[in-house]
């Protein structure tokens, strides 16, 4: 999830503003200026606050990253007879998330077949987590995926890729934490 503080000059993130924000909105964050942009996360706009002083303007925007689908969505069936990569594909399809970039697929395949998997009202994120640390390439098990700065989903042999994205320099305060739980209406 993201929030951001952002500075409101002349209205421009307002609804008659020059560059107008809404809830629901898809986007995307970068981080840094001039020409060659690092983008971070492409995100939805999940709430929208405007704070407003006599001197100053402010817009704080909230949302998440398109990869909380997998956290959001549960599955119920069953897989006979399916190789890794289609279980992933047919996973990623079904919550929305797309898996290819410029006409290539960026699920790499897999050398193993499970008979018979069966899931009932399991979160997708926990399907393909079991399928990446259980499926193997050429003898060597494990896989890692992630939701690229595009919003495209990339499933790879583990240890195969690296970010090109580089925030040293670029970032003057940060604050990071992983909370990956399926409890709704908490407050924090």
């Amino acid at each position: 999830s993201f929030e951001l503080l952002l500075q409101n000059w002349d209205g421009k993130y307002s609804p008659n503003g020059s560059i107008p924000l809404a809830v629901g909105m898809d986007g995307h964050i970068d981080i840094g200026r001039g020409t060659n942009v690092p983008q971070i996360i492409t995100c939805r706009i999940e709430s929208i606050r405007f704070e407003s002083s006599p001197t100053e303007n402010y817009v704080r925007v909230a949302g998440r990253c398109w990869g909380e689908k997998l956290f959001r969505r549960v599955f119920t069936g069953t897989f006979v007879n399916q190789k890794g990569e289609n279980i992933v594909k047919y996973l990623l399809d079904y919550v929305g998330l797309g898996h290819t970039r410029n006409g290539q697929e960026l699920v790499e395949e897999t050398d193993t077949t499970y008979t018979f998997l069966e899931y009932e009202n399991t979160p997708v994120w926990d399907i393909i987590q079991y399928i990446a640390e259980s499926a193997d390439k050429e003898g060597v098990i494990g896989f890692d995926f992630r939701v690229a700065p595009d919003g495209q989903f990339d499933f790879f042999a583990k240890n195969s890729k690296t970010s090109s994205v580089s925030l040293s320099e670029k970032v003057e305060v940060c604050e990071y934490r992983k909370d990956i739980s399926r409890i709704r209406n908490r407050i924090i």
